[in-house]
């Protein structure tokens, strides 16, 4: 009978034994928890076994002792196991500190009943012909033992069921059988403690205990999560997941991968043929991994796919099928394409723009060698009044109808594009290029803006490409240099880019360049035209000025006037000019010469750029002459833009004792 109760116990904790092995393999704090828990039933088993093949009543007091003390503490771990597993209570450690040191004052109160008996004590008795101890008399010590232990169960068990009804079905499974299994181990518990059974058969349960706990803790339930979870996952992922046997069939396919093969029928054979069929053509063999891109009609808009086709192994390396796994790009590929649209496209009216309109020049160029090709620039007059007058989305509207006009006029193969503001540039083939065309283009817009307000005139400057090497932004500015010279005529809307217009501007920007030295160095001369009257006397002069120049000699002001008033440089040669003059006329006055006058012009610009009043009267005060030997003659243009400004400024004038004519500016020159 011994035996055969040795040979049980091992049996019990062979198995504990192997669960320990493997639970000391994971490293974590549920897995340290249930090793101190499968170490404490092996010692629990242990101890409660020696007490029912013992024949001295000493020893198996102590070992009555050693099991039931060791029953504590191990419901300790399973608490803490429990917390641990459960997250449920676990921040409760004051608690299980606590229950350690209940634990230890029972574990001292045990060892003294080995002299004292007074927790129980033990009486002998034969049980099937085979004499054991068991306890006979319990006292209030022992019922305290008890009441612990039960409490820690019932921790244990609160802890299993408030984690059940918190999470759902899916998660249950990991918790219900070892809850089970528990329940089973407390009620065998309690049942042979109130039979006085010495033999505690709820301990063939820690067994079945042992093996659940670390299965489902540690291997199991983490593994059929996964797989469970994947496949949740997988189902409901944006990407589409084909799977494949090794003979080539469906055998698995989410819903996203259906709905791109039209098929959300269960019917997957039929589904496997479809995507068969799609793949034809593609050749997998000897190899391991796949990638290409495709597209496919979805519901008539068309998908764009990155598709990965991979083979699938065993752990041992055996081929078990394949998978597809299919990324529909489409919003990425259409943001990129938005995106370099908007890199190479002015926004407003669809056109490229400048950078990406001189790429497309270049490459036209550079492929179709064998034709011949303009560069079309054209600008609308004084386009920033319509955005002052009419606003800035009236503005829009007509660069928009620009740019539409344009489109429709122009044949295939022309390259538009908005080059910046109110510019748009054309690149058309010599033989498609019609003067009347753009002219019909010139007079739509101008119908199409029918206003009172503001007449829209349009310039338009052709440059023919002659070196095709040549920048293309080169090329605009020399049709942009031949519509400057149609500025300010409203006869003609086309004009030709020539040399002799760049040798022009070039001219134009070295006076310019040269401007403020000239001024510097009073390289302006003043001379004067006299006027006469009809007996011969003469009574003043009028101001006219000339450019002496140290390379070019003397300028006539017909070569730099006109491009100083479009530069806005006429106000400072104007006001150079007006200080000449009265530093003559201080001169003259010196000598005794009040009786002389000089007139001097004064231009549209001059209100634009300076106070002409007080800048005359201060160069009057300075050189101290009589205001009416300062003749003034102010264009007849200047009146009619400013008309209430400069009256007023000319009766200012007046009062302060000049004499004011009108005039044309540059009559005198």
């Amino acid at each position: 009978m011994d035996k055969v109760y040795i040979l049980v116990l091992l049996l019990m904790i062979i198995p504990i034994l192997i669960c320990i092995k493997y639970a000391g393999k994971v490293k974590s704090e549920v897995a340290s928890s249930i090793v101190k828990c499968l170490v404490l039933m092996i010692i629990t088993i242990l101890s409660n076994g020696v007490f029912v093949l013992s024949d001295n009543q000493l020893f198996s007091y102590v070992m009555e002792g050693l099991y039931l003390f060791s029953f504590d503490v191990l419901l300790i771990y399973i608490l803490q196991y429990s917390q641990q597993y459960t997250q449920v209570f676990s921040e409760v450690t004051l608690f299980r500190t606590g229950c350690f040191v209940v634990a230890g004052l029972d574990g001292i109160s045990l060892l003294l009943n080995v002299f004292f008996h007074h927790v129980f004590t033990l009486k002998a008795e034969n049980y099937i012909s085979f004499q054991m101890y068991h306890i006979s008399d319990k006292t209030i010590f022992y019922y305290l033992h008890y009441g612990f232990s039960y409490c820690l169960m019932f921790c244990i068990i609160a802890s299993f069921l408030t984690k059940i009804v918190q999470i759902s079905d899916f998660y249950r499974k990991k918790y219900v059988p070892i809850l089970g299994v528990f329940c089973v181990i407390v009620i065998l518990n309690i049942v042979c403690n109130i039979s006085e059974f010495p033999l505690d058969i709820s301990l063939l349960f820690f067994v079945f205990a042992s093996i659940l706990i670390c299965y489902l803790t540690l291997y199991r339930s983490p593994k059929e999560l996964i797989d469970k979870t994947l496949s949740i996952v997988v189902a409901g992922m944006n990407n589409a997941v084909i799977c494949f046997d090794i003979n080539g069939e469906c055998v698995y396919a989410n819903d996203h991968a259906r709905s791109i093969f039209h098929d959300l029928s269960n019917d997957i054979a039929g589904f496997s043929e479809q995507v068969q069929n799609w793949l034809c053509g593609h050749d997998f063999d000897n190899r391991d991994c796949v990638e290409w891109s495709a597209q496919r009609t979805i519901d008539n808009e068309i998908h764009y796919f990155d598709i990965e086709y991979r083979k699938i192994f065993a752990k041992k390396g055996e081929y078990i099928g394949f998978f597809l796994n299919l990324i529909d790009t489409t919003e990425k590929r259409l943001a990129y394409e938005k995106e370099k649209y908007l890199a190479t496209h002015d926004t407003l009216t669809g056109l490229y723009n400048k950078d990406y309109f001189s790429v497309k020049v270049a490459e036209v160029l550079k492929e179709k060698t064998d034709e011949d090709w303009l560069l079309v620039c054209s600008n609308i007059k004084d386009f920033k009044l319509i955005n002052d007058l009419f606003g800035i989305e009236k503005g829009n509207e007509v660069l928009k109808m620009q740019a539409d006009i344009f489109k429709e006029q122009c044949s295939e193969g022309v390259i538009h594009g908005r080059i910046g503001g109110d510019k748009f540039a054309m690149c058309v083939p010599k033989p498609q290029f019609l003067e009347q065309n753009f002219m019909n283009m010139v007079q739509t817009m101008r119908h199409a803006f029918d206003n009172d307000i503001y007449h829209l005139y349009m310039y338009i400057g052709v440059y023919e490409i002659t070196d095709r090497d040549e920048d293309v932004s080169i090329m605009c500015d020399k049709a942009n240099l031949a519509m400057k010279t149609l500025y300010e005529n409203y006869d003609k809307s086309i004009a030709y880019y020539s040399d002799v217009i760049l040798d022009k501007t070039i001219e134009e920007k070295q006076l310019v360049g040269d401007f403020d030295e000239a001024i510097a160095k009073r390289q302006f001369c003043m001379y004067l035209q006299p006027q006469m009257t009809s007996e011969g006397k003469m009574i003043g002069a009028e101001a006219l000025v000339r450019w002496q120049h140290p390379k070019r000699g003397l300028i006539f002001p017909g070569d730099f006037i006109e491009i100083f008033e479009r530069t806005g440089l006429i106000y400072r040669l104007d006001r150079f000019v007006w200080e000449l003059a009265v530093e003559k006329l201080a001169q003259w006055q010196k000598d005794g010469r009040d009786d002389i006058y000089i007139s001097v012009n004064i231009s549209t610009k001059d209100f634009c750029y300076m106070d002409v009043y007080k800048t005359i009267t201060s160069l009057v005060e300075k050189y101290q002459i009589v205001p009416s030997t300062l003749k003034l003659e102010i264009t007849e243009t200047a009146i009619m833009t400013g008309i209430a400004g400069e009256l007023e400024i000319i009766d200012q004038f007046r009062k302060y004792g000049f004499e004011v004519e009108i005039d044309d500016f540059g009559s005198g020159y």
